[in-house]
């Protein structure tokens, strides 16, 4: 005996209200395989590594401090220094998220953590 699908109205995605922030898509935690480009440098420092390694972790970067950060992201918000996160910026291994000073790891990124070797 099979069940005919319930009738009835549709249900619909709530609309979300004009002004309302919406929250960016989640940050990747790890390498997708397909990413198959050349790096811009031989390895990681110090600091790079453990930026990446925070954001393999879940959490998210911000340069220089929090200032600019909403209070409730705060806690999943590390803060390292402007000249680590520019270096992430300019070899394409983090992205902004949405404006606010807030990075997330690229596809890129994530495989430079696990391939390339530390300074």
């Amino acid at each position: 005996m099979s069940s005919s699908p319930p009738s009835g109205p549709r249900s619909r995605r709530p609309t979300p209200r004009p002004g309302a922030r919406r929250s960016p898509a989640p940050a990747p935690t790890q390498w997708s395989g397909t990413d198959t480009g050349p790096f811009p440098v031989p390895g990681l420092r110090p600091l790079q590594r453990a930026a990446l390694s925070t954001l393999h972790s879940g959490s998210r970067i911000a340069r220089g401090g929090l200032r600019g950060v909403d209070a409730a992201d705060a806690q999943q918000v590390v803060a390292f220094p402007t000249p680590t996160v520019q270096a992430l910026l300019r070899y394409g291994f983090i992205e902004e998220e949405d404006h606010s000073g807030v990075y997330r790891a690229t596809d890129h990124g994530l495989r430079a953590l696990e391939v390339l070797p530390p300074w």
